[in-house]
């Protein structure tokens, strides 16, 4: 048991892993490589070389835990019985990624030119936690992952079916943070960092489990990009008119007044859309979310007197 721990507590490099036939594996589904991170740490690690060991678990745990990896170069799963020739880098992803960047980098260059740093690793100290929450505290505590990086993880992590967190993880890849993305979903910005991080651990919050106003959400978004950008879709000015006007409305309206919106954001036409897109802030004047509720405030009101005229008969 000594001799094991000892193993345990030892720096490894990959040249020692290679030897023994030992691939590295990453988790399937895992937040997407940022390449400004990566060009970064080429940099960093070219001029100093790596000034702290990466941290692995054996392929087995984590398989055994319910997660899915992949080989990390060619992207394929990685089969329980294939396992045991990989250990999966439970952090720096980037810095192993820029490793290789680098040793692809040398075929062109001169020999005094070439990068000729080793990649580090030590097995993870304690094993006792759970594999899923070792990926939770290590990547919210000492490598911090962006808003948008959570959903990815809890959804990688939890087995069960949770369209919300589903619609959450669609609207965040394509760039939303993760408030507006929730009140998209919620109305309200109640599904958290906190929340997701939990979810990765097995730990499912009942917020992920409501779906009450997610078919609410999709309607408001598929009309709303009809006529305006992603970029005032991701700002959080826009759901929170929306959910301003759902708010104020009587509860026996609050359903006709989605109605409403949805039919409002279909209606845009070219010019109004323009405005809203071009909507800037003024110096010692209003902000430019002042003017885009002005602006929307100004069209919806028209709107609503446009479903409101008496047809003649």
């Amino acid at each position: 048991m000594e001799k094991e721990r000892e193993i345990t507590l030892e720096i490894l490099t990959l040249a020692t892993l290679a030897s023994k036939g030992t691939k590295i594996a990453r988790l399937s589904g895992n937040r997407n490589f940022d390449e400004k991170v990566v060009k970064a740490k080429m940099k960093s690690m070219k001029a100093n070389g790596m000034l702290v060991p990466a941290i692995i678990v054996d392929a087995k745990k984590v398989i055994e835990a319910g997660l899915e990896i992949v080989d990390f170069g060619t992207g394929e799963t990685i089969s329980e019985a294939d396992a045991v020739r990989y250990v999966v880098l439970v952090d720096a992803n980037h810095r192993y990624k820029a490793h290789l960047n680098l040793l692809e980098a040398n075929k062109d260059l001169k020999d005094e030119e070439k990068y000729k740093g080793e990649f580090y690793l030590i097995y993870a100290l304690n094993e006792e936690i759970a594999v899923s929450r070792m990926f939770s505290e290590i990547n919210i505590c000492t490598n911090p992952w962006k808003g948008g990086d959570f959903p990815k993880g809890a959804k990688m992590a939890c087995k069960e079916e949770l369209p919300l967190l589903d619609f959450i993880v669609e609207l965040t890849e394509q760039g939303y943070p993760l408030p507006t993305a929730s009140k998209w979903g919620t109305f309200k910005a109640g599904i958290t960092k906190e929340i997701m991080a939990d979810a990765m651990a097995g730990k499912i919050s009942d917020k992920l489990r409501k779906t009450n106003g997610l078919e609410r959400g999709r309607r408001l978004l598929k009309a709303a990009v009809e006529h305006l950008s992603k970029e005032i879709l991701k700002s959080r000015t826009l759901i929170d008119w929306i959910i301003y006007q759902y708010d104020e409305a009587d509860d026996n309206q609050k359903g006709a007044t989605i109605d409403n919106l949805v039919k409002f954001f279909s209606s845009l036409n070219k010019e109004k859309a323009e405005q809203i897109e071009k909507a800037k802030g003024q110096r010692g004047g209003d902000t430019k979310e002042t003017i885009i509720n002005r602006l929307l405030n100004s069209f919806y009101e028209q709107f609503i007197q446009s479903q409101s005229i008496p047809t003649d008969e």
